[in-house]
């Protein structure tokens, strides 16, 4: 009865851990019911590191502009467009 107990404790923390990493908690929850919770958590040490705070994978104001073009965010220092080689003034 106790293993149950925990493995479900686990596969909570599991489905937490998941969440905090901005992945689905719910899916990582019955993920580590089904599995296993030891695995799910190796798998989320390996495949799910959280965001950082600097990271340029998302557009921000401060970081990107958008092209007259093609309207598609391109960063604040290019001189061409990615998206359409739009020539652009650096801002």
């Amino acid at each position: 009865m106790e293993f149950f107990l925990f493995y479900f404790g686990f596969s909570i923390l599991c489905a937490v851990m998941a969440s905090s990493m901005s992945r689905s908690g719910f899916g990582y929850f019955i993920l580590a019911l089904l599995i296993s919770p030891l695995l799910c958590g190796l798998l989320l040490l390996i495949i799910g590191k959280a965001k950082q705070p600097g990271d340029t994978s998302e557009p921000t104001p401060e970081t990107h502009i958008k092209c007259p073009d093609c309207r598609e965010f391109i960063l604040k220092d290019a001189r061409i467009c990615k998206h359409c080689g739009c020539k652009l003034l650096p801002q």
